[in-house]
């Protein structure tokens, strides 16, 4: 049960970190992309330790990554325009390829005291969370075209919110019932 707290914790300080960079005003899309990435790698932190290589940590991180991504779309598209949501995205592929967590890492971990911990990173919960802001931007192209000429659909943060909190909640429900109450705190669908 204290792990489930404990990633709970980071999720909480994670979406308030990215809040407080991406979603204020004057915020640079630079810093948004760098509080991205270090709200995935503090997800994976916790992880790591008991991370035995099958993949069950790191679809966790990567759901909690993509919770993250959808969470910073759906107050983005309330609070910014499209324009920073596409700089943010530009900043990110640069991002999610260094090779060390970032030092923003620390300090998420520190709010949420799990200090102790050293900061990790993982590649497939910074693609996850990539994927997400990409999809959102630039959304996908069907791959045999159609007869129609429809615009494909750009993908609803708030759908995917709640298709990641089910996801979630499939592999550890308690954990998936803390974050979907700390994301309704936060007045975003889950």
């Amino acid at each position: 049960m204290a792990w489930r707290n404990i990633m709970a914790s980071i999720f909480e300080k994670a979406i308030s970190y990215v809040e407080a960079a991406c979603l204020g005003e004057n915020t640079e899309p630079a810093s948004c992309a760098r509080a991205l990435v270090a709200a995935a790698d503090a997800l994976y932190t916790p992880l790591k330790p008991v991370d035995s290589g099958l993949g069950e940590a790191r679809r966790i991180a990567g759901i909690l990554s993509g919770l993250v991504a959808n969470t910073f779309l759906y107050m983005a598209s309330q609070n910014k325009d499209e324009e920073f949501i596409k700089a943010v995205k530009a900043e990110l592929e640069e991002a999610i390829k260094t090779e060390a967590p970032l030092e923003e890492v620390k300090a998420i971990l520190e709010e949420a005291t799990a200090a102790t911990l050293e900061p990790a990173k993982l590649d497939d919960a910074r693609e996850a969370l990539f994927n997400d802001i990409r999809d959102y931007v630039e959304p996908p192209q069907p791959a045999i075209p159609r007869r129609r000429r429809r615009q494909p659909r750009r993908p609803d943060p708030a759908q995917n919110l709640r298709r990641l909190v089910r996801e979630l909640g499939r592999r550890d429900p308690i954990l998936a019932k803390q974050i979907a109450r700390l994301l309704k705190a936060k007045s975003v669908p889950a």
